[in-house]
């Protein structure tokens, strides 16, 4: 029992990233980008463009979306209507001590952990709504006690009810099956701080520049270098909301050559410059 609420009452332990309702208004678009949290959509009104990968999927009233680590994807609202939905990003890793057994017997944790999956799209229960919404109130809810370690154990019971839900009723589950590209995020997603390109990533995958690419493209939908950058742009994003970092020091520790074109490359993915960035953000991206 102690080593349970010690997990959960860790402060240092930031499971949850943030969870809080959204409103976006028609003609909004934000992406593409990418990161290392699971990030669930659910839809309560309206609808939304969700392009994960290059594919693009309507998440309609009703439906949920869980975005899985490392999938480059954006949001954008061609209708007339703004789209209200709950939304949260939370640390897969969190889960790194799941024995193989268990994330096989509950469904939603093997598709976390196994490193391949790119989104699932189902509708969802109310019962799983009032947990999501649950977990959103007590992130937003700093006043009170207890407050992250009831949306952590709140967490929990989101992946039974998802694993449950999954296996009662309609889903629809993308999986990205080629290893060669499994093998070459992994390895970008582990040096994203270093100065990297095509090749660097082909020589630690044992192909040529050429080939990697040819597959890269066919599966993921973008070139090598554009991962690569957007990977990068979306540290920077986190960064800039997050840290005390100066733009110098977040180019560099990107490993851009030099902070103009670090901002050349932020602004051609966000089209904003990382100062402007800065000022308009909140955290809730």
């Amino acid at each position: 029992m102690e080593s349970i609420i010690g997990m959960l009452y860790y402060k240092e332990q930031n499971m949850i990233y943030n969870a809080l309702p959204r409103t976006l208004q028609p003609g909004y678009n934000f992406g593409p980008h990418c990161h290392k949290n699971v990030e669930v959509c659910m839809m309560t009104e309206g609808e939304c463009d969700i392009v994960v990968n290059g594919e693009t999927i309507t998440v309609r009233t009703g439906e949920m979306m869980v975005i899985f680590p490392h999938m480059i994807h954006s949001f954008h609202m061609r209708s007339r209507r703004p789209a209200v939905f709950l939304q949260m990003h939370f640390q897969p890793d969190s889960f790194s001590w799941v024995e193989p057994d268990v994330a096989e017997e509950v469904k939603f944790l093997g598709y976390m952990t196994d490193e391949h999956s790119a989104y699932l799209l189902q509708p969802f229960s109310v019962r799983l709504r009032s947990c999501v919404e649950r977990i959103c109130t007590e992130m937003n809810n700093k006043e009170e006690e207890f407050s992250g370690p009831l949306a952590k154990i709140y967490i929990y019971e989101m992946v039974f009810l998802l694993s449950r839900e999954i296996s009662q009723g309609y889903r629809r589950i993308f999986v990205i099956e080629n290893p060669l590209a499994i093998r070459a995020i992994q390895f970008i997603s582990d040096h994203m701080e270093e100065k990297i390109g095509l090749a660097d990533v082909a020589e630690a995958c044992q192909v040529t520049p050429r080939y990697l690419s040819t597959v890269f493209k066919e599966v993921i939908n973008i070139t090598v270098n554009d991962y690569i950058n957007i990977g990068k742009v979306d540290k920077a994003m986190r960064w800039l909301t997050e840290s005390e970092l100066t733009i110098t020091e977040i180019a560099s520790r990107l490993g851009f050559s030099s902070t103009q074109y670090f901002s050349t490359v932020f602004k051609r993915y966000t089209h904003v410059t990382p100062g402007e960035y800065k000022l308009m953000t909140d955290k809730n991206v």
